[in-house]
């Protein structure tokens, strides 16, 4: 496809330095929103230009988005509050589509919208948000009403991410090296849908290829594994002895979140397979998990701003 302008925020981030990483390689001309200095220099260093500015200042950064033929929204700010933030990006999405050239959009969302299952789902079904993400469904619908200003919207869904240093399985493999214990939800019989960041971020590549107006798209690996096999197959790498933490306690602890956590789900990703072209490289976290430690232990040496 034709190289375009991509605008991206949390282009620094967990997914957003994968995304980056990704669309350069492809070719494209990257501009990744970032409030810090130190941030900016890990764009710079993927091959992207930095824009510094905060999401809430739009006019700070509007003048670059309304130049972008493409906007990407992988930011998820819990320090600032992930929905005003995500509504601040809209916004300023919105300005650039009626005032500027962007006519594409790619609004990140996530699996816990569609709740328990305890058989696979799809695109199809339902949505019935866990608390944590109470308000998403109505963010990927403002996201796609984009279309009244002729913007092409599409709504990934990614698993819960692993691989490199971060994220909720980043801080097993942190756990393990500094307490030697790596504490896993409840009892461990929950399934989480999986995707490994760089399978994702070929998911973002895709979509922006591929993708269908006004749809969403599931971006999982299909391994079906349960939490305690992953979490046993993480000690087994790492010398951790694996422990669970008591539902009860855990949600007493960590609220809404902990309630996620334990939060059962399988989902059927066909859609991505054939209207994308997705397809994942990596397939089992407990397969590949030697690895992945390694790869953490690496994080370590050349950390990740």
């Amino acid at each position: 496809m034709n190289k375009q302008r991509i605008f991206l925020t949390g282009a620094s981030g967990y997914i957003g330095s994968a995304v980056t990483a990704r669309l350069v390689r492809a070719g494209h001309e990257v501009f990744g929103l970032t409030r810090t200095r130190a941030h900016a220099r890990v764009i710079e260093a993927l091959g992207a230009k930095s824009v510094i500015a905060d999401m809430a200042a739009i006019a700070d950064y509007l003048g670059v988005l309304q130049n972008c033929d493409v906007a990407i929204h992988a930011a998820a700010d819990h320090e600032k509050g992930a929905t005003e933030q995500d509504l601040h990006a809209l916004e300023a999405f919105r300005q650039s589509a009626l005032d500027g050239r962007v006519r594409r959009v790619i609004y990140t969302s996530g699996i816990w919208v569609h709740g328990p299952a305890t058989s696979p789902l799809d695109e199809t079904a339902a949505l019935k948000p866990l608390e944590i993400v109470s308000w998403r469904p109505a963010h990927e619908q403002i996201a796609i009403d984009l279309s009244a200003h002729e913007v092409a919207t599409v709504v990934l869904r990614p698993g819960v991410v692993y691989g490199e240093g971060r994220g909720i399985l980043g801080a097993w493999w942190a756990e393990a090296h500094e307490q030697k214990t790596l504490t896993y939800p409840g009892d461990g019989s929950q399934h989480w849908p999986m995707v490994h960041r760089d399978d994702l971020a070929d998911a973002y590549a895709l979509a922006l290829e591929h993708g269908k107006a006004g749809e969403a798209y599931l971006i999982a690996d299909g391994s079906q594994l349960t939490v305690k096999a992953m979490a046993e197959a993480a000690s087994a790498a790492s010398g951790a002895k694996a422990k669970s933490w008591p539902a009860d306690d855990m949600v007493k602890t960590l609220g809404v979140y902990g309630k996620a956590l334990l939060n059962n789900q399988s989902v059927n990703a066909g859609k991505a397979h054939r209207e994308l072209g997705w397809v994942p490289r990596h397939t089992s976290f407990v397969d590949e998990a030697p690895q992945l430690w390694r790869e953490w232990l690496g994080t370590r040496e050349a950390p990740v701003a």
